[in-house]
């Protein structure tokens, strides 16, 4: 009988804690690292709902392809789909999307996989027959998801120790808002300058009770000021009876343009047990590692 692999992933991401699930269900022993106190990344939840502007929308033709396949593969991992009260800023165009509801998947990793919080991955060294992560966890293979921050990491190959750098090009930190209004006076918005007042990559949701859920980023020339003033503008720009509450969320991330992420890829390629983990889009993720396999192609 083969040995179960012990594999780890970087990052509690959704797309890491569908990863998680998913190898969990070809019998591997995972085990999540995350450097927070939460899990979900961009795609957080907290009880009141989504912290963030979580949708999904095919954004290419392979992405259009594998849509419908992607939703209800999505759904048996707990997840749940909502439409929304009007069209979505998303990517810079205007689509009739569907918001996630993550709050099952969550709890579903949180069960099934084990899951290191507060824990980040400051140091990788492969050997011949390992990973080693912090100089302490030892695992068979370790997944590397496209927006991790890692400057470098070691190999040991032919009995000769190489440092390989890995590039990105800036932490960002962006600034999103939620907010649950009274009674929307409005139909239709104008959305023709691809904004909601501060706010870009923005959805609408209804909820119960006349009651409306509005998540978005917030505008670059207006982060820096005062939140009273953003609150006032959204008022102003939907046009509700009454704002019933209001919460800001501030999320870090590396940032990789598609230049850096091809190196990545090729730096990653010198290694044996470090394999290359696609996030770039959701969609794109279910694509090339669940539908495709191509990851567990090359265990």
């Amino acid at each position: 009988m083969n040995k179960q692999k012990k594999v780890a992933i970087i990052g509690a991401s959704a797309a890491s804690c569908i990863y998680a699930l998913f190898l969990k269900s070809k019998n591997y022993d995972v085990t999540l690292f995350e450097s927070s106190n939460n899990i979900g990344g961009a795609w957080g939840q907290d009880n009141s709902g989504s912290k963030y502007s979580n949708i999904i929308y095919p954004l290419s033709k392979k992405e259009r392809d594998i849509y419908q396949k992607s939703v209800n593969f999505l759904k048996k991992y707990g997840v749940k789909f909502k439409n929304n009260y009007q069209k979505t800023l998303f990517s810079k165009k205007v689509v009739n999307a569907k918001s996630c509801d993550l709050k099952g998947l969550y709890s579903l990793a949180k069960k099934k996989i084990k899951i290191k919080k507060n824990c980040e991955v400051r140091s990788l060294y492969e050997s011949e027959k390992s990973v080693l992560i912090n100089k302490k966890h030892l695992f068979d293979y370790v997944f590397f998801p496209t927006y991790i921050k890692l400057k470098s990491l070691n190999i040991k190959k032919n009995d000769k120790k190489k440092n390989i750098s890995i590039p990105f090009l800036k932490m960002n930190k962006a600034l999103h808002l939620r907010v649950v209004v009274y009674k929307l006076k409005k139909k239709k918005y104008d959305f023709s300058d691809l904004t909601l007042g501060p706010l870009d990559r923005f959805q609408i949701q209804s909820l119960k009770n006349s009651l409306y859920q509005i998540n978005g980023r917030v505008l670059l020339n207006w982060k820096k000021k005062q939140k009273i003033k953003i609150i006032d503008k959204i008022r102003n720009s939907i046009d509700c009876d009454r704002i019933i509450s209001s919460k800001f969320f501030s999320y870090r991330s590396c940032i990789r343009d598609n230049k850096q992420i091809k190196i990545l890829k090729n730096k990653l390629k010198e290694t044996r047990k470090v394999k290359y983990l696609e996030t770039f889009t959701l969609l794109e993720f279910l694509r090339i590692n669940i539908f495709n396999y191509i990851p567990l192609k090359k265990i």
